[in-house]
C-alpha cells in the first residue's frame, strides 16, 4: 500500500475515533442532565467545551452548561454562561433559546429590570415577531415586579389573544384581567423612602408601615430608652458616659432603624408580588386546562 493511502487512511481512522469520542461524552451530558445529576452533567460540559472547535458547538454547549445551573439554582453561574453566547444570525436556532433562559434567570435571580432589557433586545434584533408568546409569561411578571401595571395589564391581554381561545373564553379571560389590575385588587406597595422618612422623624413608626408592628414598637422603645439613660446621665454630671453610652449607642440604633424600615418595605413588596404573580399564574394554568 504507497505510503499517502497509508496517511489517508489513519487520518479518517482517527477522525473517526474522535467524533465517535465526542458523541459518546454528549450522550453522557445528556443522560446526566435527564436524570437530574445536574452538577456532574456541568462538569461533563465543560469538560467538551475545552475540545470544541466550531463556535456554533461552544454556544450550544455553553448553553447546556447553563441549563444545568439554572436546575441547580445557581442563577448566576448560569448567566455567567449565557451572557458571553452572541450572535450574528438572529436566525439561529439557538438565538430564541438562549434569549429566553437569559430572561428567566435574571428574573429568576431578583433582577426583573435587566430581564425586561433582555427581552426588548430579543425583539430589536429578532424578525420572529410570532415568537415573542414565549417570552409573554416572564415579561408579564417581571413588569408586575417593577410596578409597571398598565404595561403589564396590557401584556397579559396580548399573551391571551395569541392564544386562539374560542371567542366567549377569550372574553371571559379579558375579564379576568380586568379585575385583577383594578386598582382596589392590585397589591398594596410600600414606599421605600416613606418607611424611611417615618423612622427618620418617629423611629419604630417606619417599621410599623412596613407591616411589622411589633418590631416598630421595640425599636421604638430602644430609642427612648437609649435617650432617657443619656439625659440620666447627662443630668448627674456624667458627660463623657452620657455622650460616648448614650448618644453613641442612640446612632447606631436609630440610623439602624430606618435601613431597617427601607428593607422591612422591600422585602413587604417582594412578598406581595410574589403572591400576585402566583395568583396569575394560577389563573393561566387553570385557564389552559380548561381550554
Amino acid at each position: 500500500m504507497p505510503p499517502i493511502t497509508k496517511f489517508y487512511f489513519s487520518f479518517i481512522f482517527l477522525c473517526g475515533i474522535f467524533l465517535s469520542s465526542q458523541a459518546s461524552s454528549t450522550l453522557k451530558c445528556d443522560s446526566l442532565y435527564a436524570s437530574g445529576k445536574y452538577f456532574e452533567a456541568s462538569i461533563e460540559y465543560e469538560r467538551i467545551i475545552f475540545s470544541v472547535k466550531s463556535q456554533a458547538e461552544l454556544r450550544y454547549f455553553q448553553y447546556k452548561k447553563a441549563l444545568c445551573y439554572k436546575k441547580l439554582m445557581e442563577f448566576d453561574r448560569a448567566l455567567n454562561e449565557l451572557q458571553p453566547i452572541y450572535f450574528t444570525n438572529s436566525g439561529d436556532s439557538l438565538f430564541q433559546r438562549v434569549y429566553y433562559e437569559q430572561s428567566l434567570c435574571f428574573y429568576l435571580n431578583g433582577e426583573p429590570t435587566k430581564a425586561l432589557w433582555k427581552i426588548d433586545e430579543y425583539l430589536r434584533r429578532s424578525a420572529d415577531t410570532a415568537s415573542f408568546h414565549v417570552f409573554m409569561p416572564v415579561r408579564l411578571f417581571c413588569l408586575n415586579e417593577t410596578f409597571q401595571w398598565d404595561e403589564a395589564r396590557e401584556c397579559f391581554m396580548r399573551f391571551i389573544q395569541m392564544q386562539n381561545f374560542a371567542p366567549e373564553k377569550e372574553a371571559e379571560m379579558q375579564q379576568m384581567v380586568n379585575n385583577l389590575y383594578k386598582k382596589k385588587n392590585l397589591p398594596p406597595i410600600k414606599s421605600i423612602k416613606r418607611a424611611e422618612n417615618w423612622s427618620r422623624f418617629v423611629p419604630g413608626s417606619g417599621q410599623i408601615y412596613a407591616g411589622e408592628a411589633g418590631e416598630g414598637i421595640v425599636n421604638f422603645l430602644i430609642n427612648v430608652s437609649v435617650l432617657a439613660f443619656s439625659a440620666h446621665q447627662v443630668y448627674n454630671g456624667f458627660y463623657i458616659t452620657g455622650y460616648l453610652a448614650g448618644l453613641g449607642f442612640f446612632n447606631k440604633t436609630y440610623h439602624g432603624g430606618i435601613k431597617r424600615s427601607g428593607i422591612l418595605a422591600s422585602q413587604k413588596n417582594k412578598e406581595l408580588i410574589v403572591n400576585f404573580n402566583s395568583k396569575i399564574n394560577a389563573s393561566i394554568r387553570s385557564s389552559f386546562e380548561l381550554n
